[in-house]
């Protein structure tokens, strides 16, 4: 018997098939990603309006929004009501045959709906189910509704966001959302490394259940500042460009541009005072180490401010990335977009999708040295709106095109096409 072909280093889960049951970011996010891996990825939408991201805009492409395409490349599309019966025994029949469930309703409504852990594991065995919600499934909160926005207030976030004495911020992109998709991928690729684990032992079929809170991973991500408070009482406060623990690691204005700049060792500080002309504030003992500028923030930062704001910013970046130290441009997403380094990486590429060429992320992490990477694979579009309905219906539950045609007529179902079986 021919053994099995290698699998590709870049697609690692090439052959697991995921099933979807999320909506909005963190879950979508999540199995994005899945399928950047290789996995299969089968997205469950409700029939009439389907996730509700595809109608968070503008901006459009041919009626699907940009908020929807950026997060649910390589999936398949099958629209399902899952409040009747029928729908409901259609996902289980999926579930058995998917090594992992995702799901990000509200703590208890999946099993509400007949889809819970204890209804999927009884048809899959040694399922990898993945629940994500606002503050996890336990707790005096854990019932409550939560989105991005809540959460990056309620876990810190924003009370370290933005100019000192302004108002409370968020950050300028999902960061919960983001974080806990992110957080959840990892844990389900480690769970599918313990069972095939478990399987080379000859243990048992375990299933695996996975409790992601977007709190959770808000609070992990306040890291230092959360240590910071613990160890010394002091309550961080908002620092807007700047970076509470070094000194200068922060924003500047120059008379062209805004720049960054990151002094991160007394090497640099030297070669920094070198650059801009003032090797007397190498040698001043107020600024003799980052303890003391850090001391002596308010007299250093208005004396560099000065200084930099006298000559171009694209003069200094040159004459600092010379000297090596870390430094850049604050890019607006345009600059990003045609960003060399962004071209470089391949990290946007255009995609065939039923609305015509449109972009897409890839990948955010390269397999090999860059001299042995083969041309990277471009991302699956992200679906239409039960645009695979009738093909994984027949393909994986041995459906006829004529009884996913009547399943649609009843409005079970949502075919993006009329079902072969209607035609």
């Amino acid at each position: 018997m021919p053994e099995d072909p290698p699998v590709p280093a870049s697609r690692p889960l090439a052959g697991y098939r995921v099933l979807d049951l999320s909506r909005a970011l963190s879950g979508p996010y999540c199995t994005s990603l899945l399928g950047d891996l290789g996995a299969e990825v089968i997205k469950i939408e409700e029939p009439e309006r389907g996730d509700e991201t595809r109608a968070w805009g503008p901006p459009f492409s041919g009626g699907e929004s940009a908020y929807f395409l950026s997060a649910n490349r390589h999936k398949q599309s099958v629209a399902i009501d899952l409040k009747t019966p029928e729908g409901c025994e259609i996902v289980l029949g999926l579930a058995a045959q998917s090594d992992v469930l995702v799901e990000n309703f509200r703590p208890g409504v999946a099993g509400r709906l007949g889809l819970g852990y204890d209804a999927v594991r009884a048809r899959r065995p040694d399922i990898v189910y993945c629940s994500i919600s606002a503050y996890g499934q336990d707790g005096p909160l854990a019932a409550e509704p939560g989105y991005d926005l809540i959460i990056q207030g309620v876990g810190g976030l924003m009370s370290v966001t933005g100019e000192p004495g302004g108002r409370p911020l968020k950050a300028g992109v999902a960061a919960a959302d983001i974080l806990a998709g992110t957080n959840a991928t990892v844990a389900i690729v480690a769970s599918l490394l313990a069972r095939e684990r478990r399987r080379a032992a000859g243990a048992a079929p375990e299933a695996i259940y996975l409790d992601v809170g977007l709190l959770d991973g808000q609070v992990a991500l306040m890291a230092y500042h959360l240590l910071g408070y613990l160890l010394s009482g002091r309550v961080p406060r908002p620092s807007g460009n700047a970076f509470p623990y070094i000194v200068p690691y922060q924003a500047f204005r120059t008379a062209t541009i805004e720049i960054t700049v990151a002094v991160n060792n007394e090497r640099q500080w030297q070669s920094f005072c070198e650059v801009i002309g003032r090797p007397d504030l190498a040698a001043d003992p107020r600024y003799a180490g980052n303890g003391e500028r850090v001391r002596h923030r308010e007299t250093l930062i208005p004396e560099l401010e000065a200084i930099l704001a006298t000559r171009p910013g694209e003069e200094w970046l040159e004459r600092l990335r010379r000297a090596g130290i870390p430094c850049g441009p604050i890019n607006t997403i345009d600059r990003v977009a045609a960003h060399p380094q962004v071209q470089a990486r391949r990290l946007l590429v255009e995609v065939d999708h039923p609305v015509g060429r449109i972009p897409q992320p890839t990948m955010p992490w390269k397999v090999g040295q860059p001299e042995e990477r083969a041309e990277p694979e471009r991302p699956a579009p992200p679906p239409l709106l039960g645009q695979h309905t009738e093909s994984v219906l027949c393909r994986l539950l041995g459906y006829t095109p004529e009884q996913v045609a009547a399943l649609h007529a009843r409005g079970i179902v949502r075919c993006s096409s009329p079902p072969a079986g209607a035609r």
